[in-house]
C-alpha cells in the first residue's frame, strides 16, 4: 500500500464485493445468475418440447411468436440493466438514501412503460407474423401466441426491474430462487393450458397456452419480488425512502437503455434474418430445425447475461472506488466465464443432438435431424462467441459508458449481416450461412474485448 492509502488496484475500500477481486466477485454473483437465467431459457425449451407434441406446425408457430416477442423483451432488459448500473454506482458511492429513492421511482416507471409497450407491440402482431411468410394454421397460432406474449410485457418488465434491484444490492440467490420458482409454475401451467384439464373444466388452448402460462407465472413472480423488496431491512427497501431524494428517473434510464436496445436488437435481427433466409431458401424442415436450435442457443446467451450483470455491478463499484484496472478485469473474466459456460452447453448439444431433436419432436424427419446437427457443429459456436461479447460489455455498462459498446456492435454486426446477404445472393449452402454467422460473431467479440482492454470507459473524468 502506498502513502495515499491505495493498493496496487486502486483506493482501499470497505466494500465487501470489491474485496473479493474481479474474478471471484464475477463468478460468485454471475454463476447463480447464469443458472437462474439459463433455467428461464430451459423452461422455454420445455415449452417447445411440450408444444412439439402438437406437431411441426405448432413448433413453427411457437418459434415465430417467441422470436418476435424477443423485441419488446429487449427494451425491458435494457432498462433493467441501466437500473442495475445506476443503483450499483450509488451504492458504491455510499449514497443509500438516493439509491432507495431512485429504486422506488424506477419500479413505478417500469410499470407504466410495460403498459405502453404491451399495447403498442400487440397491435402489429399480424404484420410481423406475415413477414415470415407462414400461412394457414401456423399463421393463426403464431399471431395468437405473439399477441398474448406481448400483452404480458407488464409482468415481464416488472420482474426484470425488481430482480435488477436485488442484483445491485449484491444478491444472487434470491433472484435465482424467484426465477426457478416462476419457471416451475410456468411448467405446471403449460400442461394444463396446452392440453386442458377436463376434471376442472379447463379447455385445451393449444400452442398459445404456453404464452398464457408464461404471463401467469411471471405475474406471481412479480408479487413475490415486490414483497421481498418491501422488507424494511433490505438495502434498497421500497419502504425506507426519504422524501428529499427525487432524482429524475425516466430520461436517465431511457438514455442509458437505447444504446443497449440497439445492441440486443442487432442480435434479435440476426435470428429473424436467418429465419427468413432459411425459410425461403431451404423450406419448412430447415425452419423447424432453427426453431429447436435457436431455443437451445438461448441457454448460452441468457446465461451470459448472468456474468454480464455481475460484471456490471462489480465494475460500477470499482470505477466509483477508483479501481480502474479491476473494472477492466471484471469485463475480461465475465467474457471468459460466459464462453466456458456456453461451451459446456454446446458440447452437450453435439453429443446428444439427435436425442434433443426427439425430445422436442417425437417423430422427426431425418432431414430435421441432419439440419440440426449441421447447426450445432457450426453456428452454435458463433453464439458462444456472442456470449463472450455480452459478458465483456457488462463491465462497460457498469461505468455508465453505453455509446462505445453500441458502436463496436454496429460495426461487428455490419460484417455479420454483410456475410449472410453475400451468401444468400450467391445461393450458398446452409453450412455457408452458418459459417457467415461465426465469422461475424468473431468480429463482434474481438471488438468488444479491445474496447474493454484499451478503451477509456473505466476512467470517469
Amino acid at each position: 500500500m502506498n502513502r495515499q492509502g491505495e493498493s496496487a488496484s486502486g483506493p482501499v475500500t470497505n466494500d465487501v464485493v470489491l474485496r473479493r477481486g474481479p474474478f471471484l466477485a464475477v463468478l460468485l454473483q454471475g454463476l447463480p445468475l447464469a443458472i437462474g437465467l439459463a433455467s428461464h431459457a430451459l423452461i422455454n425449451l420445455v415449452d417447445l418440447a411440450i408444444v412439439g407434441r402438437l406437431g411441426d406446425d405448432a413448433v413453427q408457430a411457437a418459434h415465430i411468436g417467441s422470436t418476435w416477442n424477443f423485441l419488446p423483451m429487449i427494451l425491458g432488459q435494457c432498462v433493467s440493466t441501466a437500473l442495475l448500473a445506476q443503483l450499483s454506482r450509488r451504492i458504491g458511492q455510499q449514497e443509500l438514501g438516493k439509491a432507495r429513492a431512485y429504486n422506488l421511482r424506477a419500479q413505478w416507471f417500469m410499470v407504466w412503460l410495460g403498459l405502453v409497450v404491451s399495447v403498442l407491440t400487440a397491435l402489429p402482431a399480424a404484420w410481423q407474423v406475415d413477414g415470415t411468410g407462414v400461412v394457414g394454421n401456423v399463421r393463426d397460432d403464431a399471431i395468437h401466441y405473439l399477441v398474448v406474449s406481448n400483452l404480458g410485457c407488464v409482468s415481464m418488465f416488472v420482474l426484470m426491474q425488481t430482480t435488477a434491484a436485488m442484483r445491485a444490492a449484491g444478491e444472487a440467490w434470491m433472484p435465482l430462487v424467484l426465477l426457478l420458482a416462476t419457471n416451475v409454475v410456468n411448467l405446471a401451467l403449460d400442461f394444463v393450458l396446452l392440453f386442458g384439464w377436463d376434471a376442472l373444466g379447463i379447455p385445451a388452448i393449444g400452442v398459445a397456452g404456453a404464452a398464457y402460462a408464461s404471463v401467469a407465472s411471471r405475474t406471481l413472480g412479480v408479487v413475490a419480488a415486490v414483497l421481498w423488496l418491501r422488507r424494511r431491512n433490505h438495502q434498497l427497501s421500497l419502504c425506507r425512502v426519504e422524501a428529499n431524494h427525487a432524482d429524475p428517473v425516466a430520461i436517465p434510464l431511457l438514455k442509458d437503455s437505447w444504446p443497449q436496445a440497439v445492441q440486443i436488437t442487432l442480435r434479435a435481427t440476426i435470428v429473424i434474418t436467418l429465419t427468413v433466409l432459411v425459410q425461403r431458401q431451404f423450406g419448412d424442415d430447415a425452419t423447424v430445425s432453427l426453431g429447436i436450435t435457436t431455443r437451445l442457443d438461448a441457454l448460452v446467451l441468457f446465461s451470459s447475461l448472468g456474468f454480464a450483470n455481475a460484471a456490471t455491478a462489480y465494475a460500477a463499484r470499482a470505477v466509483a472506488a477508483g479501481q480502474h484496472r479491476n473494472a477492466r478485469l471484471a469485463g475480461m473474466w465475465a467474457a471468459v466465464q460466459s464462453m466456458l459456460f456456453g461451451a459446456a452447453f454446446i458440447w452437450f448439444y453435439l453429443r446428444e443432438g439427435e436425442s434433443l431433436v426427439r425430445w422436442f419432436l417425437p417423430d422427426p424427419s431425418a432431414r430435421v435431424v441432419e439440419l440440426t446437427a449441421i447447426y450445432f457443429g457450426i453456428a452454435a459456436w458463433g453464439q458462444m462467441l456472442g456470449a463472450g461479447a455480452l459478458g465483456a460489455i457488462g463491465a462497460v455498462y457498469g461505468a455508465g459508458s453505453m455509446i462505445a459498446p453500441m458502436l463496436v456492435d454496429v460495426a461487428g454486426f455490419a460484417v455479420c449481416f454483410a456475410a449472410l446477404w453475400w451468401v444468400a445472393l450467391h445461393g450458398g449452402s446452409l453450412p455457408s450461412f452458418y459459417w457467415a454467422l461465426v465469422i461475424g460473431m468473431s468480429v463482434v467479440l474481438l471488438g468488444q474485448l479491445l474496447l474493454v482492454g484499451r478503451g477509456r470507459w473505466a476512467v470517469r473524468e
